[in-house]
């Protein structure tokens, strides 16, 4: 009975954290409680005489698996192997996390245990930032993307301050809970709980409301025209339909919005859909079609996406992530995922992607393992280790407006996006190609992950998607204008462009950074005691 028991309490942690995800249907109010089924099992298990550790690596694991499963099914539309890979190993780490606070709190005491859950957790999620295996989708601070008037202190904080908020909520309610369960008869105690519970849980979002009234944009606008050309990609984005017709429409599309005073022209990602050499950018069909609309609107600057290809000559040095022209042949070449800028001047600065999609744009410790490229997803246009530079590029207009070019995926990390504002962007722009995964929760969830960025930099967002939904956000994270899903669309808004330097983008994840330096020490900590025991 008490197996059945722990295992419905730990289903019950995970489909509170489903259904509290953004989209999934996106209950957030949940997200305060969800771990809660899951604390009550790991504290059933410690109380058990004999060594329970495994049994707790296997009920966490079972309420991450839901977790995953429920929120991030859609990658099956992409890649069956793909969404298998993503969902067991995600789960598999998040199970290890509370596997190792069980560690710890049997072995430390169990207030450090607690503490310790917090610690590691954070410290888990920002290595999953910042390492080969990386998935950032499920970040608990991600779950109020759809809420942005209770997360208006993330400009100090970042979003992984939404995942301590999420963490501490969950283990005051537990302790709340446990002493209700036990009869415990301090009552003071439990008041005190109560007490500490409301002012953690309504304080920040008392703050946060406060901040959203008061915030107010600098009006500097920039007049913006986002174009959703809605190419399949599956049938026609890479081969389906010609490369000439899909550009046609792109330009076609924007010059029923553009005028005398439009600034910005945005396109998604490959919005060019071959492959082009970076030395020839000047002579492809897409820079002649936005030179021809730039004539007629000089003020206008484009900003797009393609994949490009840079040669590396006999002798040149070159990265791992080069290929090879053939045995025979001395020079490699470097394919990129890229953003250009074209505008009344002959310079055409790229962005090459730096954050890659695992199992499409990158293979796992590639440097080291070469033979890995042959298990990457096709899934149209270049794929494989492509190449990608380590620290994003601003674009500047001729009127002088920087702004961030972020394409796709980029837009799921919030500090390296804080790359870009430290160099002086005033706008983001982010475009990308959300069709893959159909009409499902990832594209939904993919925009909203970008009001995040909204609130954390105080930046204005133009988002260009080939197929899924184009939009404008302000800088409190409020979504004013977007297109409906698949469809043809253009859209057009004046931005306010702004150079204000917030706290988050001045230090970074700094939550973060420091529970990765105190994660080890805890560890050490509960290694050394056991073998004191010994």
């Amino acid at each position: 009975m008490t197996r059945i028991k722990n295992t419905l309490l730990s289903t019950l942690s995970g489909l509170l954290l489903a259904f509290a995800w953004p989209e999934t249907p996106g209950i957030t109010f949940l997200i305060f409680f969800a771990l809660v089924p899951l604390l009550i099992v790991e504290h059933n298990l410690s109380k058990a005489s004999q060594n329970n550790s495994v049994s707790v690596f296997l009920h966490s694991y079972l309420t991450f698996f839901v977790f995953n499963l429920i929120t991030t099914w859609w990658i099956y539309y992409a890649s069956l192997p793909g969404a298998i890979m993503a969902i067991v190993f995600n789960s598999f780490f998040m199970a290890a996390v509370f596997f190792f606070f069980h560690l710890v709190k049997t072995r430390v005491g169990k207030k450090e245990g607690y503490i310790g859950l917090v610690i590691l957790w954070i410290a888990f999620e920002y290595l999953h930032l910042n390492w080969e295996l990386s998935w950032s989708w499920l970040t608990f601070g991600n779950a109020f993307a759809n809420t942005p008037d209770w997360i208006q202190w993330y400009e100090y904080t970042g979003h992984l301050g939404g995942s301590l908020w999420i963490l501490v909520v969950n283990l005051v309610v537990f302790f709340i809970f446990r002493n209700i369960a036990l009869l415990k008869q301090n009552m003071m105690q439990q008041v005190g709980l109560i007490v500490f519970l409301l002012m953690i849980l309504v304080g920040p979002m008392i703050w946060s409301l406060q901040l959203f009234d008061k915030y107010a944009e600098s009006v500097d606008p920039v007049e913006v025209v986002v174009v959703q050309p809605n190419i399949d990609p599956y049938n026609e984005k890479f081969g389906g339909i010609s490369e000439s017709e899909q550009i046609d429409r792109i330009f076609d599309l924007a010059e029923r919005e553009v005028d005398e005073n439009t600034d910005y022209i945005v396109a998604p990602e490959t919005s060019f859909p071959a492959n082009y050499w970076e030395h020839e950018l000047d002579f492809i069909y897409g820079t002649e079609r936005a030179r021809e609309t730039i004539k007629k609107f000089p003020r206008v600057t484009f900003v797009g996406g393609l994949s490009t290809a840079k040669l590396y000559t006999e002798g040149e040095e070159y990265p791992y992530t080069a290929r090879s022209f053939g045995k025979d042949s001395p020079g490699r070449y470097d394919i990129y995922n890229a953003a250009l800028q074209i505008d009344s001047t002959p310079n055409i600065p790229l962005h090459r992607k730096s954050k890659l999609v695992l199992g499409v744009e990158k293979l796992p410790f590639r440097k080291y393992l070469s033979f890995i490229d042959k298990f990457s997803i096709k899934l149209g246009g270049a794929t494989g280790s492509l190449g990608y530079q380590e620290h994003p590029t601003n674009f500047e207009s001729t009127e002088h407006t920087v702004i961030a070019p972020v394409i796709c995926y980029e837009s799921v990390y919030p500090e390296y996006v804080g790359e870009y504002i430290s160099q002086g962007a005033e706008l983001i722009f982010i475009i990308t190609n959300d069709g893959w995964w159909d009409n499902t929760a990832g594209y939904r969830q993919h925009l909203a992950y970008a009001r995040i960025l909204a609130i954390s930099y105080r930046r204005s967002i133009a988002r260009s998607a080939n197929t899924g939904i184009s939009a404008f956000i302000n800088q409190k994270g409020e979504v004013f204008q977007k297109t409906a899903w698949w469809e043809q669309a253009v859209i057009k808004a004046q931005l306010n462009k702004n150079d204000t330097i917030t706290v988050y983008a001045d230090y970074g994840d700094i939550i973060g950074r420091s529970a990765a330096f105190i994660a080890p020490l805890l560890l050490l900590l509960a290694f050394v005691r056991k073998l004191s025991a010994k």
